[in-house]
């Protein structure tokens, strides 16, 4: 019998030790120092990520991050008040290419988002058109004097879309984004 308690203290503690431990990390998540934590965990590649920006939308966090001179995305869903969670990121591209994600809020909206490591890079022009019918659904330019992460509201929705993204710096001189 004495053995049994023992046992059951044992998983007892262990239960208790993992809420307590999910819930801090949950609540480190909305630091930027947590995030900027939970993205070097990710993989021995992101050790040295250091968040240079980052964009809420409808409660998401986008923390755009660099490493060396490559970078990229990760994003931190809301769990509940002062909880984040991490939800994805993006692979590592060099600097002068653009990083793209999409953001599908559940009972929410649609969003595209851009991530630019180019300094240069001061608006985007982003073009989608639907690849069925080739019907331009939408056009925006989208600052980044603020940010080097873009977002783009994607109205009306469809199953199947092409998007054409060019970079253009202070002067308007245009930049293919790979």
């Amino acid at each position: 019998m004495k053995k049994l308690l023992i046992f059951v203290s044992i998983i007892v503690v262990f239960c208790l030790y993992s809420i307590v431990s999910n819930e801090m990390e949950l609540r480190r998540m909305a630091t930027l120092e947590g995030r900027q934590e939970a993205i070097a965990n990710i993989a021995e590649k992101y050790e040295d990520a250091v968040i240079a920006s980052e964009k809420e939308v409808e409660g998401y966090i986008i923390s755009a991050f660099e490493v060396k001179d490559e970078h990229g995305y990760a994003v931190f869903m809301p769990i509940a008040e002062g909880k984040y969670k991490y939800q994805t990121k993006s692979s590592i591209r060099e600097k002068e290419q653009l990083v793209h994600g999409l953001l599908d809020i559940p009972e929410g909206n649609s969003y595209e988002f851009y991530v630019c490591g180019d300094e240069k890079i001061k608006y985007l022009e982003v073009t989608i058109r639907d690849t069925y019918t080739g019907e331009l659904l939408q056009k925006e330019q989208l600052s980044l004097e603020d940010s080097c992460i873009a977002v783009l509201k994607r109205e009306p929705q469809v199953w199947a879309w092409q998007t054409d993204v060019i970079g253009y710096d202070a002067e308007g001189n245009a930049y293919e984004l790979a």
